[in-house]
């Protein structure tokens, strides 16, 4: 029973305009022919990229030590297939999904005390599963789900990456093991990050994207998983060694249990035990934005990973994004490594009206992290001017979010003086549905369209301003205005409350006053053809 990755298909991808599944190989020779990577499951393409496509790029060609050689291998707008071909040839034994002695990315031998085994759910987090019950599963886990070999392939990966943290099986061989199982298992690594990829127009692109400048090149001890000898039930708590490391870093020891079925080899039962442990988030992860604290605590770090939130679009978190951090910077966020190489780069080799799109991926963890409680995914258009020397873009930019942010509390104060005119109280933070819901659900596709519009033309930062100010007061006011008018008549001679008097005139006055400080360019005027033109 062999899977090969190097041959058969199982990464998805769209190509030509049509999804379709394509091998290792193939999506190397041809990633400048392939638009996208893609994935059922948004989770799966960071886990796709870090734990295969990329290490073997990187490992095959080395990391380019200067900006001229990175420009170059741009340039040239697709990878050498002689040099993929020879890479992928002589690594290919260790490219196996089923293989008796060095599965990929497994344990051959792995093996409980009483040859148990679970159902293939223990891989995918939508599914029941042990202590993970999502509400709406299909499923029990007594139903084990039948995955193709190339869906098996796809969630081995996962598991590495997002696997949730606590109790895994003890397994024959762990000498950490006790009573059957090993305690205090951290989740996967990708689990502790706000996961941020930058991606081109083509698979090309999005990999060279994210190869990283390096002058010194690889570290002499740092290779990827399947160059490093044949892994075993035991694991160790260790420093990342480089960056092939850390991308095929093997959170899990795993065995994936093959049969027949009627379409070839299928998975339903696997073994999860636990993997090694890395310390969080290493100084080479390339791919998470940062929160600075200048004064850390004692035996906290000065620099942390910056998660997602859920429920928040990717664009509220722009000031990460573009937060460029230079020497002696005092600021609170810094962007990622990547992220700040394109700011590096030079306008001949990356020019600022560069379609650049930043892949926003993430997961929240409940009950002591032993549940996925939500998964973030988010693909944002990001102005490369925005992260360059153009310190006002990037003001404006900032600037946009927190407009957003004021006006959604303007209306939330508008909202709670008008429930307190009727003799009611706030909503509380925490409890209810807010007016300011709806303001930032109808301003998202305006920042989105914002950011497209100024990545197309950056020079038109003016007009754009005053498109944006003029639509976010629309829609401010659509909502403000349903609120007053929902106000009973009764309302309008107020109620005194802790001496004071809310009455609904002065609660909208104030919410006026409010949202004329925040778009103070609402009312500029702009010429008629250049507004229609941003707005379409």
């Amino acid at each position: 029973m062999r899977f090969s990755l190097v041959e058969e298909p199982w990464i998805p991808v769209v190509r030509g305009g049509e999804p379709e599944l394509v091998s290792l190989r193939d999506a190397l020779r041809h990633a400048h022919d392939i638009q996208a990577l893609t994935a059922p499951v948004g989770t799966q393409i960071p886990a796709m990229l870090r734990q295969v496509l990329l290490p073997v790029i990187i490992h095959a060609t080395d990391l380019p030590a200067e900006e001229e050689e990175w420009g170059a291998r741009w340039s040239a707008g697709r990878f050498d297939p002689e040099v993929v071909d020879a890479y992928l040839d002589e690594h290919a034994e260790r490219f196996y999904l089923f293989h008796s002695d060095q599965p990929f990315a497994q344990v051959g031998d792995l093996r409980t005390a009483k040859d148990e085994t679970k159902p293939s759910s223990l891989l995918i987090p939508s599914e029941a599963g042990g202590n993970n019950v999502p509400l709406f599963s299909s499923r029990t886990e007594a139903e084990a789900p039948t995955l193709t070999a190339a869906e098996a392939a796809r969630w081995l990966l996962h598991v590495h990456c997002w696997d949730t943290a606590a109790i895994k099986t003890g397994v024959v061989g762990d000498p950490k093991v006790k009573n059957g199982k090993t305690t205090g298992n951290p989740t996967g690594p990708l689990g502790q990050l706000g996961v941020v990829i930058p991606t081109g127009r083509t698979l090309f692109e999005t990999l060279l994207l994210n190869v990283p400048i390096q002058p010194d090149g690889l570290e002499l001890a740092d290779r990827p998983q399947w160059q490093g000898p044949v892994a075993d039930a035991t694991w160790s708590e260790r420093p990342v060694r480089g960056l092939l490391d850390l991308l095929t870093w093997q959170a899990r020891r795993v065995r994936l249990i093959p049969e027949e079925g009627q379409e070839g080899l299928v998975v339903r039962r696997v073994i999860v035990a636990a993997g090694d442990r890395q310390p969080p988030a290493p100084d080479v992860e390339p791919h998470t934005t940062w929160v600075i604290d200048r004064k850390p605590k004692a035996g906290q770090p000065p620099r942390r990973p910056r998660r997602l939130r859920a429920g928040y679009a990717a664009w509220r978190g722009l000031e990460a994004l573009i937060a460029i951090q230079g020497p002696g910077g005092q600021g609170t966020v810094e962007t990622s490594r990547l992220l700040a190489q394109v700011a590096d780069l030079r306008e001949d080799q990356l020019d600022d009206t560069y379609p650049l799109t930043v892949l926003n991926v993430g997961a929240v963890y409940g009950n002591q992290s032993a549940v996925v409680e939500h998964v973030i995914v988010d693909a944002l258009a990001l102005p490369v001017a925005a992260l360059r020397s153009d310190v006002d873009m990037r003001e404006f930019l900032t600037g946009v979010v927190n407009q957003v942010d004021g006006l959604a509390k303007a209306v939330n104060f508008l909202a709670a003086d008008l429930r307190r005119a009727l003799g009611g109280e706030g909503v509380p933070w925490d409890q209810g549905q807010r007016p300011d819901v709806a303001v930032v659900h109808e301003l998202d596709p305006l920042v989105r369209r914002l950011l497209a519009g100024l990545q197309h033309d950056p020079g038109q930062r003016g007009v754009a301003q005053r498109a944006w100010e003029q639509a976010a007061f629309r829609v401010v006011r659509a909502v403000a205005d349903a609120l007053l008018d929902a106000v009973p008549p009764a309302a309008f001679a107020g109620r005194e409350r802790d001496k004071r008097r809310y009455v609904p005139a002065v609660a909208e006055q104030a919410f006026r006053s409010k949202v004329a400080d925040l778009l103070p360019h609402r009312h500029d005027r702009a010429d008629a053809d250049q507004l229609h033109e941003e707005a379409s």
